[in-house]
């Protein structure tokens, strides 16, 4: 169980914090050494994997603010943090329940989505407790998952407001019924405050089973007509230091340690228990004594709506005084996962201020604690909360150097929590603002992240002149300056993106250079990487392995599993060049770290690349069976278009593919701006002329992959030529010959291929003996990198070329025809047997 504070946007992840404390037996005021001791017993006890436990364990700590946050951001603790309730759940359903959910931090919120979407198939309850105002902030809070079941409690109608009533007071006089109930309109807790009312009153006494009875004649009722007002006449009965106390604990929020409230109430260490024991009395805060929760010993209202009313009745003046020694109370504790805590009650004693120099005081005050709360938002990789924290910052900031450092910062968080409004925004006024003060190595950073936007945003050609034009202008401040590295790297990256790979590998190469001098490890990866994929677009395959796989390596070296899996994307496309096997094996790898650092829009290019691998080791059911469970996320559609892609590749070679989806993938693929995904539209074409035996369309259609995508060209030119000589059409076969030699294509399948279309090629001159050689040459290669779709194929060209006469062509049809069965791929076999019959 966890609770979100009133303050919530104040406190990253609090409820979050709370459930974990609950499990790991902690207190809220354990101290640091207890916290690690007792998170360390718990991992242990549910977490058996030592691997696990090393991921899982400092991103605990660090939601409680003991220690460093882990390598990886947010994606990265977010999936160590469902990693624990996942294996916390393999001993029994776990039911989270979030109260207060209206009250969350953005971090809060979003990490339930994330758990609603990572662990749909694992035994987690989530139920989530709110007022409407969530919906407020969250319109689609629920809205299209599978398993969501929304409850609103609506008002009760008059015979439950009886038998509401009854419960409480038995015997209760009709006219007071009639009377609570008229004013109540069907609100439970209209009623049952009404009756504490008359409860401190006196009108009303406990009976000694439980509930209450009239103590004399209660005669018609002067309630309050409204549940606010209601409340309000409660505290005003209240004696005047049991009323202050109560507006001192609404200042602190739901609720409160003994300890706050006397550091803010000025009591006397005698008087504050009597005066919390009165409270407890007149029923309106209770004591946590359920030994599991992590604020037993504490105190908190009864209901919400009273710490509210309470609060409204406070002047702005005795306001601003309790914010601040609440303030003053929090800092003193000096524990980070209070950071948001200092900066909400600083921030609200500001507010209560009138100009002057105590007003500017207090903003200084506030400002340092709402950067020190946006920090941790930042490590704690809630971007969206982080730039909160630092839009709230701004507005009590007005010295130009501090504006510059807060607008930089809020532009940088609404970069990375994809809100590119705000970003363009913060960075440009910030960009403004150094350039005034004349700091133009700061300039030239603020102008790599103004462009590194612009490229996010889709902007790519507008992006990649703006940060040539950023480059020439800095470009004096010379290599040994970071920011201006910082800025190839944003340029280099843009220019790749953009399709000009030998621009990108020479300010990529410049930036290494200049890495390399400062020692920062991740400027030199992301070069390495960045070169690498610029190689490989280039067709400088053996370079392009070189690097991506050095990036790799120092990758790992330097923890930063982000560029980890960034660099797999592309070093596993070059590999598939080569041994489709090992690249579906790295690739099987980056999808687990994918996962494990919760990188879902990566996961999903993987996976749609890996089952392209999968097709042709013959792993058709892995890869089936990884687009069934990427299309069961929740997700944005676009997103899914690659996979989508890929089952209509293996739908149309099994006969499975209906026109309507056909029509629908092609009509999706080619809307996209991405040249890559528009190549999509033309392989599903070709597959579906392919298993008709319409071999000319094939390979016109793969022929047409050539000018419109670099990276798929590698991949479609063997299909074409294949496809070529099927339709008996040696020109066309030879062209793939020579257009893979001119993008240098290389690699021991690739190698296969060419053989293979060589073979067909002498088929088609007449020289059996050649091509027969040629096949077997093509099989054992084809046998040896496991690229058993291909060894299917080769049977149909053998046949359909040599003539299925031949003794040994009839074996390789055997064994394409096995194939082909396994893989329940009925048009190819139908080729299959026509070939065969003529």
């Amino acid at each position: 169980e966890g609770r979100s504070p009133a303050y919530g946007e104040g406190i990253t992840f609090w409820a979050l914090g709370e459930m974990v404390r609950s499990r790991a037996r902690l207190l809220e005021t354990d101290d640091t050494a207890t916290t690690r001791t007792r998170i360390s017993e718990m991992v242990a006890a549910y977490v058996p994997d030592e691997g696990e436990r090393q991921r899982i364990e400092p991103a605990l700590l660090a939601l409680l603010g003991v220690g460093e946050a882990p390598a990886g951001g947010q994606p990265a603790l977010f999936a160590a943090w469902r990693l624990f309730f996942e294996r916390l759940a393999a001993s029994g359903i776990v039911a989270m329940l979030f109260e207060d959910l209206q009250w969350a931090d953005t971090g809060t919120l979003d990490f339930i989505e994330h758990l609603l979407e990572w662990s749909r198939n694992v035994p987690i309850l989530i139920i989530t407790l709110a007022r409407p105002d969530l919906l407020d902030r969250r319109p689609d809070w629920g809205a299209g998952r599978r398993a969501f079941l929304a409850l609103d409690l609506q008002t009760l109608d008059e015979a439950s407001m009886r038998a509401l009533l009854a419960g409480l007071v038995p015997g209760l006089p009709e006219a007071a019924a009639r009377s609570i109930i008229a004013r109540a309109d069907g609100i439970p807790l209209y009623a049952v405050e009404t009756v504490r009312m008359l409860v401190a009153d006196g009108r009303l006494v406990e009976l000694p089973g439980g509930g209450y009875t009239p103590a004399g004649e209660l005669g018609e009722l002067a309630v309050p007509d409204s549940l606010h007002a209601l409340i309000a006449a409660r505290l005003d009965a209240l004696e005047p230091i049991d009323r202050a106390l109560v507006q001192d604990a609404a200042v602190l929020g739901q609720s409160f340690t003994a300890d706050a409230l006397g550091a803010i109430s000025g009591l006397e260490a005698a008087q504050l228990p009597t005066g919390l024991e009165r409270l407890v009395r007149g029923d309106l805060v209770r004591v946590e004594v359920d030994p599991r929760s992590p604020e037993r010993g504490q105190y908190a209202f009864v209901q919400a709506l009273i710490r509210e009313v309470a609060y409204s009745t406070l002047s702005l003046r005795d306001r601003r005084s309790r914010h601040m020694a609440a303030a003053r109370y929090f800092k003193a504790i000096g524990e980070e996962e209070l950071a948001g805590a200092v900066a909400a009650h600083y921030q609200a004693a500001y507010r209560s201020s009138s100009d002057g120099s105590e007003a500017d005081e207090l903003a200084g005050l506030a400002r340092a604690a709402l950067m020190a709360a946006g920090s941790r938002a930042d490590r704690l990789g809630s971007q969206s909360q982080a730039l909160s924290f630092y839009s709230q910052a701004l507005e009590v900031t007005t010295d130009p150097r501090g504006r510059v450092e807060l607008l930089e910062l809020a532009g940088i968080a609404a970069n990375r929590a994809v809100r590119f409004e705000p970003a363009f925004r913060d960075l440009g006024l910030a960009l403004e603002a150094v350039e005034a003060l004349g700091d133009r190595s700061a300039a030239a950073r603020l102008a790599g992240w103004y462009g590194q936007t612009m490229v996010d945003a889709r902007r790519r050609d507008e992006g990649c002149a703006y940060l040539q034009t950023a480059f020439e202008r800095y470009s004096d401040l010379g290599d040994n300056d970071p920011n201006l590295v910082f800025l190839m790297r944003c340029l280099s990256m843009a220019y790749f993106l953009s399709g000009d790979y030998a621009c990108s590998q020479a300010v990529a190469d410049r930036q290494l250079a200049a890495a390399e001098l400062l020692g920062d490890a991740r400027l030199a990866t992301e070069a390495l990487r960045t070169k690498g994929a610029a190689a490989f677009y280039l067709g400088r395959l053996w370079e392009a392995r070189a690097l991506l796989q050095g990036a790799y390596h120092l990758a790992q070296e330097a923890n930063l599993p982000d560029v980890q899996v960034a660099v797999l994307g592309i070093l596993t496309s070059a590999i598939a060049l080569d041994s489709p096997a090992e690249s579906l094996a790295l690739e099987h790898d980056a999808i687990d770290l994918a996962r494990r650092l919760g990188r879902r829009g990566q996961e999903i290019v993987i996976t749609m690349n890996a089952t392209e691998d999968a097709r042709r080791t013959g792993e058709w059911d892995w890869a089936l069976a990884a687009i069934e469970a990427m299309g069961q996320l929740d997700v944005d559609a676009d997103a899914l278009l690659g996979n989508r892609n890929q089952k209509a590749l293996f739908d149309a070679v099994r006969g499975q593919l209906a026109d309507e989806e056909r029509d629908a993938v092609i009509r999706d693929l080619d809307a996209t701006s991405d040249r890559d995904m528009q190549s999509g539209s033309l392989d599903v074409t070709a597959t579906c002329h392919f298993a008709a035996g319409r071999w000319a369309e094939a390979a016109a259609a793969w022929m047409a992959v050539v000018d419109v995508s670099d990276l798929n060209a590698p991949y479609a030119l063997p299909k074409a030529g294949r496809a070529a000589l099927l339709a008996r059409d040696a020109a066309t076969a030879r062209k793939t010959l020579d257009a893979l030699a001119a993008l240098g294509t290389r690699g021991r399948a690739v190698d296969a291929d060419r053989a293979v279309i060589r073979a067909g090629l002498a088929a088609l001159e007449g020289d059996p003996a050649s091509a027969l050689a040629g096949y077997r040459t093509a099989l054992a290669s084809f046998h040896e990198l496991g690229l058993v779709w291909d060894e299917a194929l080769l049977g149909l060209e053998a046949a359909t070329l040599v003539g299925a006469a031949d003794p040994e062509v009839a074996g390789w049809m055997d064994a394409s025809r096995a194939i082909l069965t396994r893989l329940h791929a009925a048009p190819m076999l139908d080729r299959l047997n026509e070939a065969a019959a003529r």
